[in-house]
């Protein structure tokens, strides 16, 4: 009875009304609704470097499929038509590709192999933050080396090298810069090193460059060279945890320790194969969208005083504002509800990085930093 009256008396008030009065109460009150909702920022979260869009759907098939047929059953330890495909996709020999449980996994197990007796593990700074650490777990000491304004500086890695040395690890391209090395110069920087040297190159964000940029065809002439991959980043199966790693003649013992006791899933697997199958469809629509938006950030933020590195390739920007330290702009973001990743894990107090995920994103992360 008390619902029944309260809508009557709900209604009660629009009797003595014109249809023209009850017609604009109504409009009155959608207009006010519709700008509080107007009003509302809803969080932006820009810190990850995943991409931002599922995978291809035949991916996302193939990793169901295999899940339903195979969920009761061990997966195949050798993953071995994996390894095959990937052999044939990028013509390597099969036997010294490694597949894991994500680059992260498979570069802090390359390191551990390197490091087991001590020594030093050099690395340009700042990269990808996680690298110091995996070097100082495996028993090893980091030596960074700074970068050349953006760039890796490969003459400053090689004059590091001591008696000590046992590994360097580059990320290319290199978070946070998001800046590549050149095959040229990679290779004759190899040239010159002692061979008890290992260099692991972390080629995560490798396939947000054109094929032949890879480190890959450095493999046939550098036998200490390990290159790492993901499929975390440009095919978005970060959920599935899946890296590879193949490397030259003298590391065919190393490999032998990268691969995960436990095997890795056969969803995982099946999605490998199926992102090989649709790579040549996929990625070079997503590069062209990381260019696209690099592009419109240049041009929206074109006056202010935030800039980031020209020539990057990956899917999110290396942000500095003239005046403002990296804590200083990403309070500013903040307060736009954007999150962004700050310098701190860099030991940088000037940058922050963004992610690039899309143009509306772009637009919104370019009007906050404009009004800087």
């Amino acid at each position: 009875m008390k619902r029944r009256r309260r809508f009557l008396d709900y209604y009660r008030q629009f009797e003595e009304l014109s249809p023209e009065e009850v017609a604009r109460s109504y409009r009155e009150r959608s207009e006010a609704s519709r700008s509080a909702a107007l009003a509302v920022v809803h969080p932006l979260d820009l810190s990850s470097t995943g991409w931002h869009e599922p995978p291809h759907a035949e991916i996302v098939n193939a990793a169901t499929f295999a899940l339903r047929r195979s969920l009761n059953a061990y997966p195949d330890p050798t993953a071995e038509p994996a390894r095959r495909a990937l052999a044939e996709h990028h013509g390597l020999p099969a036997e010294r590709i490694v597949l894991g449980h994500g680059a992260g996994e498979l570069l802090a197990a390359a390191l551990t192999a390197a490091l087991r007796d001590g020594g030093e593990a050099i690395l340009p700074w700042p990269t990808w933050p996680p690298l110091a650490a995996l070097i100082a777990r495996a028993g090893g000491t980091p030596v960074p080396v700074p970068l050349n304004g953006d760039a890796i500086d490969l003459p400053a890695l090689d004059a590091a090298v001591r008696t000590g040395t046992r590994a360097i690890v580059l990320a290319s391209p290199n978070d946070p810069t998001g800046l590549a090395l050149g095959q040229d110069e990679l290779a004759a920087f190899l040239r010159g090193l002692p061979e008890r040297v290992l260099v692991v190159v972390d080629e995560a964000l490798a396939d947000f460059l054109p094929a032949p940029a890879t480190a890959l065809p450095l493999l046939a002439v550098h036998p200490r060279l390990v290159v790492v991959r993901s499929l975390s980043k440009a095919h978005a199966l970060a959920g599935a945890r899946l890296g590879w790693a193949a490397g030259g003649e003298g590391t065919g013992e190393l490999l032998a320790t990268l691969a995960p006791s436990g095997a890795v899933g056969a969803p995982a697997q099946a999605a490998l194969l199926a992102a090989l199958e649709v790579g040549d469809r996929v990625l070079p629509l997503r590069r062209q969208a990381v260019a696209d938006a690099r592009v419109r950030l240049a041009a929206l933020l074109e006056g202010s005083p935030v800039s980031f590195p020209a020539g990057g390739v990956t899917n999110f920007a290396w942000l500095r504002a003239e005046g403002h330290d990296s804590r200083a702009l990403a309070a500013h973001l903040a307060g736009a509800n954007i999150a962004v990743t700050p310098g701190a894990p860099y030991n940088d107090e000037h940058g922050v990085r963004a992610a690039l995920r899309g143009p509306e994103a772009v637009d919104r992360l370019g009007a906050a930093l404009a009004s800087l």
